[in-house]
């Protein structure tokens, strides 16, 4: 018998939040305006391939490869397989429409992306769905 010598934890426990379960997201999801071509291609692609917001924001032209036999995007060092049809279709539509520049994301203003703007907007289709559920709820904890 092992007996543990560290004496038992007496402090705080920090609970983990989880991610929301498939069908609260994609109902939050399916709230945004086809019209909302930015708003769709970011929250599609946080949700499928797991990107923290600061990354997101970062993303250039060069960390995108939808073009090959599987779609991929580059997170630093590592390249994320995205999975899900509907971010595919989210992002063409959005490349297609968008002003070129190196950066991949854009606000309308013309500012690169930040997390206020993504939290107001996330929290403003959450509403609309009647679903609690936070940007890090959707990147899956």
């Amino acid at each position: 018998m092992v007996i543990n010598p560290a004496p038992p934890w007496v402090g705080p426990v920090r609970v983990l939040r989880t991610a929301r379960p498939r069908q609260t997201v994609e109902r939050v999801l399916a709230v945004i305006p086809a019209t909302q071509w930015l708003d769709r291609a970011v929250f599609w692609l946080m949700y499928d391939t797991q990107l923290r917001v600061l990354p997101l924001c970062r993303l250039t032209m060069a960390d995108l490869d939808l073009a090959g036999p599987l779609p991929l995007v580059r997170c630093g060092e590592r390249w994320r397989l995205v999975t899900e049809a509907p971010t595919v279709t989210a992002l063409a539509t959005y490349l297609s429409l968008r002003s070129p520049t190196a950066s991949c994301f854009a606000a309308p203003t013309g500012l690169p992306l930040d997390l206020a703007y993504l939290d107001q907007h996330w929290r403003r289709y959450c509403q609309r769905a009647g679903v609690t559920c936070t940007l890090r709820e959707l990147r899956g904890g």
